[in-house]
């Protein structure tokens, strides 16, 4: 890896306030906490490697979750609390007592035949979230084009 990045601290300025639109906006479009929005992102994540077509547009993507077949592919590769608590690196109970909490509030279900599942209404939540991270991604990358430091993040080696 190069001993620095010449734009580091441009990029570490665009990167920092992207995370912090995103905590923002996780609290105040989704009504959350962001420990919970990253349960529920890494559920989301599970979904779409297993669920959607690599190049698959917005409305495609947004389909798969109204999909009621759904079920029958988690069967075999079920997304379980453990997991969850264990590529995110926090306590089970934790994990958990999050997980019905985003129950309650009809983010997702789970069931121990098939784990961890995105509910039928999470188009409707989390679709102008979506929209508003996109353009947020959007804004981040163009300011890092804008300062000279995307070409050289992309570059940037191990």
């Amino acid at each position: 890896m190069k001993k620095n990045l010449d734009s580091y601290g441009e990029t570490l300025f665009h990167l920092i306030n992207f995370r912090s639109r995103q905590f923002r906006d996780s609290r105040s479009m989704i009504g959350i906490d962001y420990e919970s929005f990253i349960i529920l992102s890494t559920v989301g994540a599970h979904h779409l490697a297993h669920n959607t077509k690599q190049g698959s547009n917005w409305d495609s993507v947004w389909e798969t979750t109204r999909q009621k077949h759904v079920g029958e592919f988690y069967s075999k590769k079920k997304l379980t609390i453990f997991a969850v608590a264990h590529l995110l690196d926090i306590p089970k109970e934790t994990v958990r007592r999050k997980v019905e909490m985003l129950k309650k509030k009809k983010f997702i279900s789970y069931t121990s035949q098939l784990g961890l599942l995105p509910s039928d209404k999470i188009e409707d939540i989390m679709k102008p979230f979506a929209k508003r991270e996109l353009l947020s991604l959007a804004k981040f990358l163009q300011a890092l084009k804008k300062h000279k430091a995307l070409d050289e993040l992309l570059n940037l080696k191990d």
